[in-house]
Order: structure tokens, then C-alpha cells, then sequence
């Protein structure tokens, strides 16, 4: 029996955003040609602080835990019971593992969405799997019965996007904690999504900790960039020839408003249902902004934004304002986690600041390494 049924057209949009981050070696172009930061995904929270133990975070005996009761978690589907000492958790969703691993919780298993990364745990969270080799359940149709092999006594889901029929397959497995209440599939802000796996190991100071961490960046970067404020910015992206924009209820578009940029209205206005509007090229327009940030799934893709007639006619790329991500950071920017959040911003500041500096003969490396810049 198979849990999930091939992903509609919604979630292959959602990962093949980012599907050109599944090596180094598959075509993407990075953004900067300097390596990525070298410091551990713990010191980008502020470790050791917010990366605590499960093990040690609490002087209660095994015995008093247990007489503490379960912890009730509300989520999309209504309220779980979830056990205050779970010993196996399996992480399903798209980024869960980051804030699971940042708590010190090692998942048994993790749902490797994209990217194939070793134990499906990326280079920003790496460092806090030690010695650990979680089983990698595979994203192409993942079974109940392989679930159930492991053994879990909690499934975390927060960022999945669980059906309602999936959702209760897995409960009859183990306690499983969906999506968060009132937001859509894919629609929940990264702070909603982290506090709520916050909740669900009691453990809320630590992960509002971590947002606090990840907002205080944001704020810094704000004071220190005033160009960024109101400026406009367009996440674009080009996926089998049908180019799109993520709007204002998608994560991507999310971290350039928390950095000051506004993402255009019309995007809101145009889309019917979800987090992102599909256009023609003859509607290229659409991202006449300040900004416009191409995220790209292979050399492939990059090449067909590059090579876009129209799109040589906007002001963003006639005047340099453009950046394009690919790679990792193309990752971690769509993972949108308060470990890859950090890892992100240590990355685009850079280039956003040339790219919105005023002096359209600025070259941003990232469009000149893809040849988009001379």
C-alpha cells in the first residue's frame, strides 16, 4: 500500500524549485563564488543555547514526565496527543528535520523531499546529526508499512502537506502532528511552522529562541540596508518552460518581505489558488521590480531564463538588478528553517546590496557567473 499518491502539481512545483540543489555537480550556478559560511548550523542559532539535548532538557524523572500526561497539539486536522518523552520520531516533512535536529531530537527516519543529501539532512544541519544515520524514506511514494517498520511513537508533519486521508493512515501508525491550524498547504510561515514543533516537544522557549534569533538578522540587516525598504522584489522561476512567481503566501516571498522588500500586489490578484502565479513570457512584465530574484532546478532551466527574449527588455535586467540562486543555497532558501535562513542570508545580503545599489553598471556576480551580466 502506498501513503502518498504522485504529487499534484502544486507540490512539484514547491520542490522543483528546488531541485537543482541536489549537487554541486548537476549544473547549478551558486550566487558567489566564495564557498559557503564555514560555521556550524548550531552557531547559526546562537549554539549552545538553542540547541539543547532532549535528553537534558528537563530534571524530571522518566516517572514524572510520564505522570505529566500527554501534551495536546492542535494542527490542521484537529487536536493529537503526543507523548512528552518520544524516544523514535520520523520527521515527513520538508524541513521539519532542521528544527527537530536544532532541539537535539534525531529522527529514526526522514522523508528525503529533494535534494538527495546524505541521511536527507542538509549541509546547515548537518553538524547536528554526530554519529546518527536516520533511514531515508524515499519522497516517491513512501509506504505505511515501511513507516510502521520503524517503530515510531511520534510522526512530525508539519510542513507536508498531508491530505486528510494520509494523515489518518498515519495516525493509526503513531501520533502524527500536521500542518498548522489556518494556513494553507505550504502557506504557513516559517515561524508558525517552528514554534509549532516547539510545542509539540514543550520545549516553546527554545524554538521561539531560534525565531528570535533568525528576526533579529532580519532586523539587522533592515537598519543596515535602507535601500531594501518598500523596494519591490519578484521570486521567479522557470520550471519546464512555464515561468511563475511566488506570492506573498509563499516562504521564498516571505524571506524578502521580513528583509524589507515588497512583493507585488498583482501576484495576490492573479492567483486562484496557492503560493505561487503562472504567466507567458509575453506577461514577462509582471516582474518589472526592483528586484527579481530567479530561482532555478538545473543548468537546463538557468539557461532557458537566461535566454528568455523578453526578459532581456526589463528594467532588472537592463539596469543589473537581477540575482539568480541555484545549488544549495537554492535549498535553503526554499527549506526556509531558521538553520537555513541564516544559511541564506549570509549568501544574498551581498548581492542585494549590489543589486539595489542605484548604479545600474554594478555587475551582481551571480548574474554574471550565469552569463546574464557582463
Amino acid at each position: 500500500m502506498r501513503l502518498f499518491r504522485s504529487p499534484n502539481l502544486i507540490v512539484v512545483l514547491y520542490l522543483a524549485s528546488v531541485a537543482g540543489a541536489c549537487s554541486a555537480d548537476k549544473g547549478g550556478t551558486s550566487v558567489a563564488e566564495s564557498p559557503p559560511p564555514t560555521a556550524s548550523a548550531a552557531d547559526a542559532i546562537d549554539a549552545p543555547s538553542n540547541v539543547v539535548d532532549l535528553s537534558a532538557s528537563s530534571s524530571e524523572t522518566p516517572e514524572a514526565v510520564d505522570d505529566l500526561g500527554p501534551i495536546v497539539v492542535a494542527h490542521k486536522f484537529g487536536d493529537t496527543e503526543v507523548p512528552r518523552d518520544p524516544q523514535r520520531v520520523i520527521s515527513l516533512g520538508v524541513s521539519d528535520q532542521d528544527v527537530l535536529l536544532a532541539l537535539g531530537v534525531v529522527p529514526v527516519g526522514i522523508l528525503d523531499w529533494f535534494g538527495d543529501q546524505p541521511f536527507a539532512v542538509w549541509p546547515w544541519a548537518r553538524d547536528l546529526l554526530g554519529d546518527a544515520e536516520p533511514l531515508v524514506i524515499p519522497s516517491a511514494e513512501p509506504s505505511p508499512e515501511l513507516i510502521a517498520g520503524l517503530q515510531p511513537d511520534l510522526i512530525v508533519a508539519v510542513s507536508s502537506g498531508l491530505t486528510k486521508q494520509q494523515y489518518e493512515t498515519l495516525s493509526e501508525i503513531a501520533p502524527t502532528v500536521a500542518s498548522p491550524p489556518g494556513h494553507d498547504d505550504w502557506s504557513a510561515p516559517w515561524q508558525v511552522r517552528t514554534r509549532l514543533i516547539g510545542e509539540i516537544f514543550d520545549r516553546s522557549d527554545e524554538t521561539n529562541a531560534m525565531v528570535a534569533q533568525v528576526e533579529g538578522r532580519f532586523a539587522e540587516i533592515r537598519i543596515g540596508n535602507p535601500a531594501f525598504e518598500d523596494a519591490t522584489a519578484a521570486v521567479a522561476f522557470s520550471i519546464n518552460g512555464q515561468l511563475g512567481a511566488y506570492t506573498s503566501a509563499d516562504v521564498r516571498a516571505q524571506i524578502m518581505e521580513s528583509l524589507g522588500f515588497a512583493t507585488p500586489s498583482a501576484f495576490g490578484e492573479l492567483v486562484s489558488n496557492g503560493f505561487w502565479v503562472p504567466f507567458s513570457e509575453e506577461r514577462i512584465d509582471l516582474l518589472d521590480t526592483d528586484v527579481v530574484f530567479w530561482l532555478t532546478t538545473d543548468a537546463t532551466a538557468l539557461e532557458a531564463v537566461v535566454e528568455l527574449p523578453l526578459r532581456r527588455g526589463l528594467g532588472a535586467a537592463t539596469e543589473g538588478r537581477e540575482v539568480f540562486i541555484s545549488g544549495e543555497l537554492s535549498g535553503a532558501f526554499s527549506f526556509a528553517s531558521p538553520l537555513s535562513i541564516n544559511f541564506v542570508l549570509d549568501e544574498i545580503t551581498p548581492e542585494l546590496q549590489l543589486a539595489i545599489d542605484g548604479d545600474p553598471t554594478t555587475v551582481v556576480p551571480s548574474a554574471k557567473a550565469v552569463g546574464a551580466a557582463d
